[in-house]
């Protein structure tokens, strides 16, 4: 008995994970019958959470999960710091949780932050958006509430903040193409549908100019190292390029390496953009120029957001415009 689960009670008494969880919380959004079957089924069962309610004394305090793919990528880690200095001002605790395998690992995750008692998650990026998720969402934790940055997922108990990435980049080709860039790399991963937003805004900027050339280079990892190798194969096949868009501020630190290795002069020669807007930005040489998709209003909104669904008020979704955030690696003088 010692090993039982919220789910093993969720399944013997017939309900969800999520009322299970409200009636073990003392929630009293739980109807006297229901509470009553769930109640038996937990003594009868003599199941014990795993982080008891003496860590939780006050019932108005919430936990709230925090659930991304890889915290050690500078917007992920950026984002969480943002959401838990925003939710602590509220005396919300955060529970973090790193989740390799989306597709494999999705509901044991989801299952172990709500036997840790979280009170509603944020799903922090697009990885998200697939149709394990979904229907786990759909089905499993349909009455649990969710924020999500860039998933999409239209989904009633689902409420999203969409940071605009497919206007964000064709926004920054245009700029190239107006500072005199016309043969433009994109060094790409793709494997979210924010990346795929992403290279569409930039298929779209190239489309939009007559002049303009589109040169293409996808690496399966957002490194330093990835984006070295993307670079130097860009430049192998394309050596006329004169500005390459990274989608991801770490490739294109890689790209300013690389390019500073072979003596080829930023911006003079070629214009590096990066995407994020981390802090990463400012600590290279030159500075890149970044798209700006607001990691800061995005965990700020997150946090509220999340506060206000657990507080029973109305949200609406939200999308966020991207701008640039423009630095030498683009302009020798550039014009803030």
């Amino acid at each position: 008995m010692s090993e039982m689960t919220i789910y093993d009670i969720s399944r013997l008494a017939g309900v969800s994970i999520t009322t299970v969880s409200r009636v073990l919380n003392g929630n009293g959004n739980v109807n006297a019958e229901t509470r009553k079957r769930v109640e038996k089924t937990i003594k009868q069962y003599k199941y014990i959470p795993k982080q008891m309610a003496r860590n939780h004394p006050n019932k108005d305090l919430y936990a709230v999960g925090l659930m991304m793919d890889d915290i050690r990528h500078a917007y992920m880690s950026e984002l969480a710091f943002v959401i838990n200095q925003e939710l602590g001002k509220w005396k919300t605790n955060t529970v973090l949780c790193n989740i390799t395998d989306v597709e494999k690992e999705f509901v044991n995750q989801v299952d172990n932050l709500i036997e840790k008692r979280v009170n509603g998650v944020i799903l922090m990026g697009s990885i998200f958006k697939n149709n394990i998720c979904r229907l786990a969402i759909e089905r499993r934790y349909s009455d649990f509430p969710f924020v999500s940055i860039n998933g999409n997922f239209a989904i009633q108990n689902v409420h999203e903040i969409i940071q605009d990435q497919f206007q964000g980049t064709k926004d920054a080709v245009n700029y190239l193409i107006k500072i005199g860039r016309r043969r433009i790399g994109w060094i790409f991963v793709n494997k979210s549908n924010s990346d795929q937003k992403k290279y569409a805004g930039f298929i779209a900027g190239i489309e939009a100019c007559k002049n303009a050339e589109k040169r293409l280079v996808e690496t399966d990892e957002k490194t330093l190292d990835a984006g070295i190798k993307a670079t130097e194969k860009l430049l192998d096949e394309y050596p006329d390029t004169d500005a390459i868009i990274y989608s991801a501020d770490i490739l294109a630190i890689g790209g300013i390496h690389c390019l500073n290795e072979q003596g080829i002069s930023i911006p003079d020669q070629i214009a590096i953009i990066g995407y994020n807007n981390s802090s990463l930005a400012k600590e290279c040489y030159p500075p890149l120029t970044s798209i700006d998709n607001r990691i800061s209003d995005c965990g700020r909104l997150a946090a509220e957001m999340i506060t206000n669904v657990l507080n029973g008020q109305t949200v609406e979704n939200i999308v966020l415009p991207c701008g640039l955030a423009i630095r030498e690696s683009t302009e020798r003088t550039p014009k803030f």
